[in-house]
């Protein structure tokens, strides 16, 4: 840790000391200072490396941070595929506001596929906002599954669960009448998983509950966002291999067209 300190220090020292002698300090030395287009290509070269720097180093970090939180993360294919994954397919949440921004922002730009498992599910998340954003998905052609049922609550209260739930289906009889061009799937599937995929583009990976925390909460959340299409391909085909009957392999087969159509499932 000291040595890491000791390193960013360094190179601060280092990027000053040249950016200071680009802008006059080298006439204390030698005489005489830069000037000119000479002056402006230096401070160019001077910013550019120190931009690229302060990125890899800021991406080194983020990653390193990534590698200490596999526990909580608790993901066995994202465990297997992590060395796979580079610094720049790797972005971080961390407070509850933007991950409910974010989660929102998801739905109004998927164009094809939305997974969301959830430990919990209320009223709280599953608003009025959120159920008319699901609706647009739905008749814009997404879609969606919902997972959701980790067994020790917690602090919710059983009429905010309730509420919650009650609101899913609601959605799902509005699906079936409405005839829309999207497919709503909902389970019911005990798990502390707390996983959000757009397409192939994204998968976002935590601490945060999408179905029960409306973004409120002042608990820290920190949750990964993870831009590697290979990953993320791979996560879809064990969600499916989870939450659907291997005994009926063809409604699993049409399932897997729909979300992954290039997968052997």
């Amino acid at each position: 840790m000291k040595g890491k300190f000791a390193g960013k220090i360094a190179g601060l020292a280092v990027g000053g000391f040249w950016l200071a002698w680009t802008l006059g300090l080298s006439a204390v030395f030698v005489g005489y200072a830069l000037s000119g287009e000479l002056l402006f290509v230096q401070l160019g070269v001077v910013v550019v490396v120190f931009y690229i720097s302060f990125k890899t180093w800021k991406n080194k970090n983020l990653i390193n941070d990534l590698k200490k939180n596999l526990k909580k993360i608790d993901n066995q294919n994202f465990n297997s595929n992590i060395n796979n994954i580079s610094n720049n397919e790797i972005k971080v949440i961390e407070n509850a506001k933007d991950h409910r921004k974010f989660l929102l922002k998801t739905l109004d730009q998927a164009k094809k596929t939305i997974v969301i498992f959830s430990g919990w599910l209320t009223d709280y998340s599953v608003n009025e906002e959120f159920r008319n954003k699901i609706k647009s998905c739905l008749d814009r052609g997404v879609d969606i599954i919902i997972a959701w049922g980790y067994k020790k609550s917690g602090s919710i209260s059983s009429e905010h669960k309730n509420a919650g739930e009650k609101a899913v289906r609601e959605l799902q009889e509005w699906t079936a009448s409405n005839k829309t061009k999207g497919t709503l799937e909902t389970f019911y599937f005990p798990n502390h998983s707390k996983i959000l995929i757009c397409d192939t583009k994204y998968a976002v990976m935590g601490s945060f509950n999408w179905l029960s925390n409306s973004g409120g909460s002042e608990n820290e959340e920190r949750s990964y966002i993870i831009y590697n299409r290979s990953f993320i391909e791979e996560e879809l085909v064990e969600i499916m291999k989870n939450l659907y009957d291997p005994k009926k392999p063809l409604s699993r087969r049409q399932l897997m067209k729909n979300f992954v159509p290039f997968s052997k499932y």
